[in-house]
């Protein structure tokens, strides 16, 4: 058994002392096997949350909302309530569904809103009122709790509750990124109403930060349910908030906002069953097309992150990019070629563009529509390194299985926080094209587009495989492909398949950009790819090529949990 240093407030601290006596086992540097259930979350006080959840007698998806509110506490800079995402569950008696809780805009939004000059100039899309849109965070936990889980939110919030009543320690990332938005921060608060301030300024690591108004949002929601926030008093002062900063909210926006359950995006790779997050989230959609594309080479013959491998994985990607700028929206509002993008014969005809002894400088998209349907939309978008998103992974000894992904874009999001209730509000409104003509220009009610992928796999006899998800913007899509490759082709536990250096290749305009390469792949390799001409930029260890957390299941040792130490990341089990 080990025990971990952590430091929370006192009810919870003694509530996980109990825990401690009866904790996971760890085995190798990262990874923890336990029988009964496993949670791999960004921050080990959110691990825990669900874990004690679980001890209680709550399911999988008891223990999600748990871990995801605690999160909104203890990595406040990424994800909560303000915010948004996607939950793909698996139930035990074999039922896969993807819960969308994914933010809309507002019906002021209107397609040009970020077209000008003023906009861009203004940063209207990232920053302020205008650059927030309708949280779904809310109706997402209090959706599942209601159609799939045991508890009440009362009692899944309690550890979320005590630790912003009680503070956490800030971790020198934490305390960094807070140095990093304070101007941002400053600008739309009153900056001795900041949480994360102290005097004033950035609260230094070490402190212990306290979240009172938070806390009490949270005991709202417990004893009023979900309507306080979508037209009750929290709700009353978010669209305050957000209108004394530039933005056109109503009551009714709130009101009228709605949770939808989706049919996963399916594939398969090497047998094994890919279940993901349909649009208007890319992700799944890509994950799916990148591996269909993948299995058309002896990948697992191949010696891992080899000169070989990563050209194949690099011109792999490119293809997908490029469809991914050209095709992908909301659904609601395009129609999108999802069958044709994840279907094998589309793969198949991707797969004959790559040259082992090229590199493709041009990428045009494909014609998914040849195995779909004919009609010709656009959707252009690009990467930015500075969102903040926050990915976990459950599981029950029931055989309950959730991945979730939360976000409010930006680190801090828009940068406004609810006074008196300590909201950190999104900026989410970015994720839209400031091109009017594009089909992911805001509309009223329309879901930005995104990358989010929780996923779930399926061994090729139908069991539970992994659970696995990602933060990191685009190189979601990316991460989430090599790290389920390294399980299937390789063999890899759930920590080593995430802790290996990766790789991510965009395309814009049809134009391929550099080939970022992640330092711990073999400088010989990078001299290679660079001879053979890729363009390769090497980057340190570091979120900007995704953090995941994951969950194999059908280890002789037990759930397998693994969890990024390019974050704070921390799986723990019982």
């Amino acid at each position: 058994m080990t025990v971990r240093k952590w430091t929370g407030g006192l009810a919870f601290a003694l509530m996980l002392v109990c825990l401690l006596l009866s904790s996971s086992a760890m085995a190798g540097p990262g990874d923890v096997y336990a029988p009964n259930g496993m949670v791999s979350s960004a921050h080990e006080l959110a691990s825990w949350a669900g874990v004690m959840i679980m001890k209680q007698g709550g399911n999988a998806v008891d223990a999600a909302v748990a871990v995801a509110l605690a999160l909104n506490v203890v990595e406040p800079n990424a994800s909560g309530i303000g915010g948004g995402g996607f939950m793909t569950i698996r139930t035990a008696d074999g039922k896969t569904v993807v819960v969308d809780y994914r933010e809309t805009a507002p019906a002021s939004a209107t397609k040009d809103m970020f077209a000008s000059d003023e906009a861009k100039k203004g940063k209207w899309s990232i920053n302020g009122g205008k650059a927030v849109a309708v949280p779904g965070f809310v109706a997402g936990m209090f959706y599942v709790l209601e159609k799939y889980g045991t508890m009440s939110f009362a009692q899944v919030a309690q550890p979320a509750i005590e630790l912003a009543e009680k503070g956490f320690k800030l971790h020198p990332m934490q305390s960094q990124i807070i140095t990093d938005e304070y101007e941002k921060l400053q600008a739309y608060n009153d900056p001795a109403s900041v949480p994360f301030f102290k005097d004033g300024l950035p609260m230094p690591a070490g402190e212990i930060c306290v979240q009172k108004d938070l806390a009490k949002t949270l005991r709202i929601l417990a004893s009023q349910g979900k309507e306080a926030f979508y037209g009750g008093p929290i709700g009353e002062a978010l669209v305050k908030a957000v209108n004394a900063h530039g933005g056109k909210m109503t009551l009714e926006d709130l009101k009228s906002y709605r949770v939808m359950e989706r049919k996963p995006v399916f594939g398969t790779y090497r047998g094994y069953r890919i279940y993901s997050v349909p649009p208007a989230s890319s992700g799944g959609t890509h994950v799916v097309e990148l591996l269909n594309i993948l299995e058309n080479f002896p990948m697992g013959e191949l010696k891992h992150n080899s000169a070989s491998y990563l050209h194949v994985m690099a011109e792999a990607m490119k293809l997908v990019y490029a469809d991914r700028g050209r095709y992908m929206a909301d659904t609601a509002f395009v129609k999108v070629p999802v069958t044709g993008l994840t279907s094998k014969g589309y793969a198949n005809r991707q797969a004959e563009r790559i040259d082992f002894k090229k590199v493709a400088s041009d990428v045009p998209f494909g014609n998914p529509w040849d195995f779909d349907s004919p009609v010709s939309h656009y959707v252009g978008g690009e990467v930015n390194e500075r969102v903040s998103t926050t990915s976990f992974s459950v599981a029950d000894k029931a055989g309950n299985i959730v991945a979730a992904t939360n976000t409010i874009n930006y680190f801090f999001g828009s940068g406004v926080i609810v006074p008196g209730y300590g909201v950190v509000l999104n900026d989410q409104m970015d994720d839209f094209s400031s091109d009017p003509k594009s089909v992911n220009a805001p509309e009223p009610g329309k879901r930005p587009l995104s990358s989010m992928s929780p996923t779930v796999v399926l061994t090729p006899e139908d069991k539970p495989f992994m659970a696995v998800g990602a933060a990191g913007a685009t190189r979601i899509i990316t991460a989430v492909t090599q790290i389920i490759m390294n399980a299937v082709d390789f063999r890899m536990s759930m920590d080593d398949a995430i802790e290996q250096p990766r790789i991510y290749n965009l395309v814009s305009g049809g134009k391929a950009g550099k080939l970022y390469a992640e330092e711990g792949i073999d400088p010989m390799v990078v001299e290679f790819l660079r001879l053979k001409g890729h363009d390769v930029e090497v980057k340190p260890k570091s979120g900007t090529f995704g953090t995941a957390q994951g969950i194999i299941f059908g280890s002789a040792n037990g759930l397998n949990g693994g969890a990024d130490s390019r974050r704070l990341g921390v799986p723990v089990g019982f």
